[in-house]
Order: C-alpha cells, then structure tokens, then sequence
C-alpha cells in the first residue's frame, strides 16, 4: 500500500474519532440541548406549545445524530471497500462526501447551541475537512496506481 492510501486512511480514521467524539459530546448533554432549543424555538415562534416545540426539537436532534453515525458508517465501509483495493469506491465516496458536509453543517448548527457549541462545531468541521483531504489524496498519481494494478508483487509507487 502506497503511503498516500496509508496517509488517506489515517485521516478518515482520525475523522472517524471526531464525529464519533462530537456525536458522544451531543448525546451526554441531550438534556441541556434540547431544553436549550426548546427555548430558542419558543422565543422564534412564540404561539406554540412547548410540547409541539420539545417534540420538533427531539426530532431534529436525533436526526442530527443519526445522519452524523450514517455518515460515519457509510464512510467506514466504503473505506473498507477502497483498502480492498476497489478503487471505485473513491468515486462513490464523493456523493457521501457532498451527504457528510451537509449533514455536519446542519448538526453544527442544531447540536452546536447548549454549554460546548465550538467543540462540537470544531469536531464536526474537522472531520469533515480529514474526510474532503483523505478523499483527495486517494486520487494522487500513486494512490491510483495502487488501485489500477493488477498483480500484488508490482510496486505500488515510486516512494
């Protein structure tokens, strides 16, 4: 395995730790979060009942979370795929990526708001930018002769 597909998985590994770490940090302050929220959206929308409103936020709270560890897991697998030295897996990685920066900048912006909204904004962001540079250094020239070659003995590249 040529170092730049050793570099890529580090880097999807290490982004794989910070939304995990995010979406932990998310989850043991649900109560401070939502109630947070809660309050947000009744000063917005101030004719509501607090119920309606606690109910819209566990909605776009756990869907925050959820589409975060759908990101994580489909990243991971395809990960998985591109160490098998499927290389077509790269370009399927792209729509998740475009998925993932939507996901995590919509999560930012919900779970973002209760006691540690710049470490969860900034684990979020993070992970997302290891993703986007892990992804562009499985097309440099010698990741993508390791995944063109069809003989094992060949050497990968020229590092």
């Amino acid at each position: 395995m040529p170092r730049a597909v050793r570099v890529a998985r580090s880097l999807w590994t290490i982004g794989f730790v910070l939304n995990g770490a995010a979406v932990f940090i998310a989850f043991i302050t649900y109560d401070q979060l939502t109630e947070r929220l809660t309050t947000t959206l009744g000063r917005l929308a101030p004719g509501y009942v607090e119920a309606d409103l606690r109910g819209l936020v566990d909605v776009f709270y756990w869907m925050s979370i959820a589409t975060i560890g759908l990101v994580i897991a489909a990243e991971a697998l395809l990960l998985g795929f591109m160490l098998g030295r499927r290389g077509g897996a790269r370009w399927v990685m792209l729509p998740v990526l475009a998925f993932h920066a939507v996901s995590a900048f919509v999560a930012s912006a919900v779970l973002a708001l209760d006691d540690w909204p710049g470490l969860i904004e900034l684990l979020l962001l993070v992970g997302l930018a290891l993703a986007a540079i892990g992804w562009f250094i499985c097309i440099v020239p010698s990741a993508n002769r390791w995944f063109r070659m069809k003989d094992e003995s060949q050497r990968a590249s020229l590092d």
